[in-house]
This record gives structure tokens, sequence and C-alpha cells, in this order.
């Protein structure tokens, strides 16, 4: 086990590689051809559909890569501040990775965006976020993400370029999704890709806490043993 790390005791690597293998029945089925049919309509190209959601999974937390985060650990994820680590808008390093770097049509480089700003949408999502500054609380830390970040895409064997990013980069995508893309009828497809990053996501992290496990879990549970 090494950096970058998820939790204590867990690696990234270990983290998005079990997101996805949890979702991944999703991925067998239907789904991804679905998403190809619908983003189809609108004129947007999603390429493999199996392979942009395989990616979408897999690098749902990138921004926890960054700098400010991975201080909190040892080179063995252990907690090397003795406190209970914080991951606190690691989303938005995520969000601005995929409208940045991911190599597709613009109109679909947003919907992952939006999707990856929103997994955690049980706590915070975009109506939260002011699109003029980061949010109060964070800094410029929190957004460098070339180090580990190249660690991560490395490891999992993707070739996207990644960097340290800005505030200013931050306001340029907030600002660039809200105006041109705000009233767009095809918006409310990135949902389509948020689901099964939720699903990954918690069930990965129930296996890691099962005493933890909520009736949400257990329906998802439920619902990918029945795919």
């Amino acid at each position: 086990m090494k950096k970058p790390c998820a939790f204590s005791g867990q690696s990234l690597f270990e983290h998005s590689k079990s997101s996805y293998n949890m979702a991944a029945p999703l991925l067998r089925g239907s789904y991804p051809l679905v998403i190809a049919r619908r983003l189809k309509r609108y004129g947007i190209d999603v390429g493999d559909p199996v392979e942009t959601l395989k990616a979408v999974i897999e690098l749902h937390d990138i921004g926890k890569a960054a700098e400010h985060y991975q201080a909190q650990f040892d080179d063995e994820c252990n907690p090397s501040r003795g406190a209970r680590p914080s991951f606190k808008y690691h989303e938005i390093g995520t969000a601005l990775f995929f409208y940045y770097e991911f190599d597709s049509d613009e109109r679909l480089r947003v919907l992952l965006t939006l999707a990856e700003l929103n997994h955690l949408n049980a706590v915070r999502g975009l109506p939260e976020l002011n699109p003029t500054r980061l949010p109060q609380g964070s800094s410029s830390d929190m957004l460098k993400l070339s180090k580990y970040g190249r660690q991560l895409l490395d490891e999992l064997g993707y070739s996207y370029t990644i960097r340290d990013y800005t505030a200013g980069d931050y306001t340029m995508m907030m600002r660039g999704i809200i105006f041109s893309y705000a009233n767009k009828d095809y918006l409310k497809l990135y949902t389509l890709f948020l689901a099964p990053i939720i699903v990954g996501d918690n069930l990965d992290s129930a296996s890691r806490s099962p005493e933890e496990k909520r009736r949400f879990v257990e329906i998802l549970v439920k619902e990918v043993k029945d795919l």
C-alpha cells in the first residue's frame, strides 16, 4: 500500500479499482448502450460508453490525490496527524480534471464534470458552490494534483494529462458551465454517469466498514445482485 491514499488503510488505487468492480455489473448490461443512445439524440458522441464509464468510476476520487489531503497520511496510508483525515471539497479537484483534461466532446466533458461535482450530493453539491470563488476553508493545495494524481493515473493505466489547478481554473470552469450550458435540455443526462459512481463508491465504502452499512447500501447491494 502506498500514497496516494483514499481512506485510512486504503490506497486511492485500491478504492478506484474496487469502486469500479462493485459497479461493473451495470456495465455488463444494456446501461452503456442506453447512455450512448440518449446522448446521440443530442448529437453528443460518447465514444466507447463502457470505457467512459470505467474512467468516470475509477477516477471519481482523483481529487483526493491533492497534496493537501495526502499530507494527512504517512507512506502506508496511516493518518499522520492523529485526527481522522478529511477530504472536504475533493470533488472540486476531480471536476477540474474532467473539465480540462478528459479527451472528449466538450458537452460530454460538462456532463462528466457535473457528475463528479455532485457525487457527494447527500452532503453537498453544485448548488452550494459559489462560481466566483473557492469555498471558504479551502486552499490552493486542495487543487495540486500533478504529483499524486500522475501516480494514480499511471497505476490505473491512463495517459491523461494532469496538473496543479488554480482558483482561476475553478471560476472559469464554473462560469463556463453556468453561462454556456445551464439551460441546455441534455444537461440533466449527467445523472446517467452519476448513478454508477454512487453505486461503486458506496459499495466499496460499505465493504470496508460493514458495521456502517445502512438501508441505502443494502438496497444498492440488492439491485446490483439482481442485474
